[in-house]
């Protein structure tokens, strides 16, 4: 588990680095944004060829139950859709495997609270704090 995040939290996020960069520049030459969005899809279209490659002929990344691994992998997958990186049908494994996540009850909740709800939930999760409150709370 601990290669696999690993992967996800540096190889597989990284890649998605140069679209990133393009987005967030107000004002940017055209031929710059453009290398960036070239680049950026030659890579992220590389590391999900890797993610493909290594995902087993299980319910999840590292068997049949979720893990640290596969919550790690549903915050960025997402980003392919947003940047229009890949065509995510080329990756079929990848995608049934994002949709039995996206189904888990926690993953759901997380992902409401991400989208502004305010899910009932289980009772695990004690509160959710805006990031300004947390910067606010605990900056140095």
């Amino acid at each position: 588990m601990h290669q696999l995040v690993a992967f996800i939290n540096t190889g597989f996020t990284a890649a998605f680095t140069p679209l990133w960069a393009a987005y967030e520049m107000e004002s940017a030459e055209p031929v710059l944004l453009a290398t960036l969005h070239d680049f950026g899809r030659k890579v992220v279209t590389n590391r999900h060829n890797q993610l493909e490659a290594m995902i087993l002929d299980t319910d999840f990344l590292i068997g049949e139950r979720l893990t640290l691994a596969d919550t790690t992998l549903i915050g960025v997958a997402r980003w392919a859709e947003f940047h229009q990186a890949v065509d995510g049908a080329a990756y079929p494994k990848l995608a049934a495997l994002r949709r039995r996540i996206e189904a888990d009850p926690a993953v759901q909740y997380a992902l409401a609270v991400e989208a502004g709800e305010k899910p009932a939930g289980s009772g695990a999760c004690f509160g959710h704090l805006p990031l300004a409150e947390v910067i606010d709370r605990f900056a140095a």
